[in-house]
């Protein structure tokens, strides 16, 4: 079997707890005594975030030094201990605990994207990390739904415990990858994990991060409260706003395929996506009942879609290959930075001011994101064609 189908099966058995758990996160919290809307589901939903976000560049320097295969079984185990010590916790603190294991220890995209790196370069490793989103964007699709059915029974943590088996065969099977070899750059030994790298191609790459930050914040903030945000605009059952949740990311599927067609350049598909993600957004802020949530949604989902395969295909031009675990790692660190803001943001702005308010700071980051892009991106481009020259 192809090392990119391999790969990609292990990373939505992966995914599929990690991203379809939190939105029920509401009910994980009032089993154990929390309240369902309160400060602490936006607090508990960046727990695993921000110790992914502190972790991850140095898994990275980790996988470029003992390689990428290593580090990818590393999270796989991570995500196993986690869900168990979750599935099995019998107060808020191990619960949280049992979160704060998944944030350090997983980072399973970061890893598989790293791996791929080793076999796929340029246009190539942009495709396949449309692939791997298409993988997360499939858990984020069905997990919330199948996952939503389950979540009233007497005692929903066993939701965990049962789901710690997928990370467990995900590790099984990528035991049988082959071993990439370990290549250490000396740039890698060099840099530092926060300061800036020095040459032209990872200065792109040091600036495409700010664009990661923007976009990770604008859709992440809207994730912690959509729960509740979809049962005051009137729909009823789990099942039923967990299909909300997940239609942006069926969108993604749906399209992740062909996008590699589209003739438009880098700058163009991601200014026309935080444009398109900028209006649903502003439109979910403004809606008042259930009636067009779902055009707004399928509207999230394109400009998700344009966005991402924009930050790909700059993303891949500026990889070095000597440290792309290290380049992976800041990527996704820079993205759960993003996470941990939108959580505490989300959190507080829902108290202060309510549900629909995440949508609106959602709306602001696009726009962060697009007064970066247009003052930003001709150095990019300069760049990244002399390097391809």
């Amino acid at each position: 079997m192809r090392v990119i189908s391999v790969v990609l099966f292990c990373h939505f058995l992966t995914a599929f707890t990690a991203l379809g758990m939190p939105l029920f996160l509401p009910r994980m919290l009032a089993s154990l005594g929390g309240d369902e809307s309160g400060y602490l589901v936006g607090l508990m939903f960046i727990v695993p975030t921000i110790c992914t976000a502190l972790s991850a560049p140095w898994w990275g320097k980790f996988a470029d030094r003992y390689g990428k295969k290593t580090s990818l079984l590393r999270a796989q185990i991570g995500l196993v201990l986690g869900f168990l010590l979750s599935g099995f916790a019998d107060s808020v603190s191990m619960f949280a605990i049992g979160l704060v294991v998944q944030g350090i220890s997983g980072g399973t995209l970061a890893a598989s994207n790293a791996y791929l790196s080793r076999f796929y370069q340029g246009k190539a490793l942009a495709n396949n990390l449309n692939l791997t989103q298409s993988s997360a964007r499939l858990a984020l699709v069905s997990a919330p739904i199948i996952l939503g059915l389950f979540t009233h029974i007497d005692d929903p943590l066993m939701i965990y415990r049962v789901l710690a088996l997928l990370p467990l065969l995900a590790l099984f099977i990528c035991i049988g990858l082959p071993k990439d070899d370990v290549v250490v750059s000396q740039a890698v030994v060099a840099i530092s994990i926060i300061a800036p790298p020095a040459s032209a191609q990872s200065q792109t790459f040091y600036k495409v991060l700010w664009l990661q930050f923007f976009f990770c914040f604008a859709m992440v903030v809207t994730f912690p409260y959509f729960l509740p945000y979809s049962e005051q605009l009137g729909i009823e059952g789990d099942a039923l706003s967990g299909f909300y949740y997940s239609l942006p990311h069926l969108i993604y599927l749906l399209l992740a395929f062909n996008i590699k067609s589209i003739t438009l350049s880098a700058k163009s598909q991601t200014q026309l996506g935080l444009v398109l993600f900028a209006g649903a957004c502003l439109g979910q802020f403004l809606l008042h009942n259930s009636t067009g949530l779902w055009a707004l949604r399928v509207l999230f989902g394109l400009g998700m879609v344009l966005i991402f395969n924009g930050l790909h295909l700059i993303v891949s031009r500026s990889i070095e290959q000597g440290s792309a675990g290290l380049s992976f790692g800041r990527f996704d660190a820079w993205g759960k930075w993003a996470g941990v803001i939108a959580g505490i943001g989300a959190s507080s702005v829902t108290q202060v001011a309510g549900l629909q308010f995440p949508f609106l700071l959602a709306a602001l980051s696009c726009g962060c994101a697009l007064v970066g892009l247009k003052f930003f991106y001709k150095e990019v481009e300069q760049h990244v064609y002399a390097i391809q020259e």
